[in-house]
């Protein structure tokens, strides 16, 4: 089979998925050098792919504008942007449509593109009989495989090599100008934490307590001596103030951030805590030592994958589970502050690669 020139990678959300699919995507940037690789991608994550020099293009699907101008009965601009994107999506007659999301939505937006070979997952890792739409589907022995290695199986079937390549993220310059105006406007100085105790919505299930992260930020003031930030996003600055107040006014709030001014800032950090959300794994791609603390999430699927990490859980019999409305979370609460911060002692101290293979230990 000739090699492909053009190629659509399709990975829609969410931050942590997208930075998962990455590695694999660079094994096939590797593996057809002059290929055009398109990454059909929504989200905020967009502004992060578009500054990637393994991808030639990125196709946004402008989901949120669609829904607001139907949400205020404009038929005619969501017509336009629905339009418009397709016209977009079918810009191109690719040679492999890859499809790394696997759900409904994906597999309907694969169909939409033009292309000759259509690739995805296989029943045990498609959702919502995604894979019914795909040509060429991807199977393997075990369910519970990383995602980053899950991925690398669409790589491989197109022949890139099974190693897991390393991958380097870049951002403008202007990004990391503006986390360092604001570390000099805060008196930040070296070293300097960050803590990110928040999840989306829907994750809400898998936060550690607010309280005990605040424990968290006096012990590393008093006892490290390190300046913490606490990081925040979209429709987080209220529990953001919450956590400062309960850390005794040690910390500092981060400034606003963008996908790539984040990544800048977890750049300049020198630990990261927090929870499974896709900022750790932001923080992972940018080399930054962190500790995660996991609850009901599945850590072999789910690990941070990058250098320098630390996953602390407890190995219980009724986890990983994703039962979010579980009221006695133990996997959580079982959790304790001392523990955590001994795991954050030892990553500060430590420089060897870890890798996200041993985190899953």
């Amino acid at each position: 089979m000739p090699n492909p020139h053009k190629i659509l990678v399709i990975r829609l959300s969410s931050l942590g998925d997208v930075l998962m699919c990455v590695p694999a995507v660079v094994a096939i940037r590797n593996t057809f050098e002059d290929a055009h690789i398109s990454w059909l991608v929504e989200g905020s994550v967009s502004q992060l792919l578009s500054h990637q020099d393994f991808i030639d293009d990125v196709i946004e699907f402008p989901r949120h504008d669609i829904t607001r101008a139907f949400k205020k009965s404009d038929l005619v601009r969501g017509i336009r942007e629905l339009t418009g994107f397709v016209k977009k999506l079918r810009a191109i007659d690719y040679d492999v449509i890859a499809d790394f999301h696997g759900i409904i939505k994906s597999a309907i937006f694969s169909k939409l593109s033009r292309g000759e070979r259509r690739i995805g997952f296989g029943e045990m890792y498609a959702k919502e009989k995604s894979h019914l739409f795909y040509g060429e589907k991807i199977t393997a022995q075990d369910k519970r495989m990383h995602k980053v290695e899950r991925n690398m199986l669409i790589a491989g079937h197109l022949g890139a090599n099974n190693d897991i390549p390393e991958v380097t993220l870049t951002v403008p310059d202007h990004c990391y100008t503006y986390i360092d105006d604001f570390f000099s406007n805060e008196g930040l100085t070296k070293p300097v934490f960050a803590v990110n105790p928040f999840s989306s919505k829907s994750g809400f299930y898998k936060r550690w307590s607010l309280k005990r992260y605040g424990d968290i930020i006096r012990m590393i003031n008093d006892k490290i001596g390190a300046r913490v930030l606490i990081l925040w996003g979209p429709g987080e600055k209220r529990d953001a103030e919450n956590l400062l107040k309960l850390s005794g006014n040690t910390a500092v709030l981060s400034c606003p951030t963008n996908v790539p001014q984040l990544f800048a800032l977890l750049k300049r950090i020198d630990m990261y805590i927090g929870g499974d959300t896709g900022v750790m794994h932001l923080a992972a791609f940018a080399n930054c030592p962190l500790v995660a603390v996991f609850g009901p999430t599945d850590v072999k699927i789910n690990a941070p994958y990058g250098k320098n990490c630390t996953v602390i859980r407890k190995d219980l019999l009724c986890s990983p589970c994703k039962n979010k409305d579980c009221k006695d979370k133990k996997c959580l609460n079982d959790i304790g502050v001392d523990e955590v911060f001994e795991a954050i002692l030892k990553r500060y101290g430590k420089t060897d690669d870890v890798g996200f293979r041993d985190a899953r230990q």
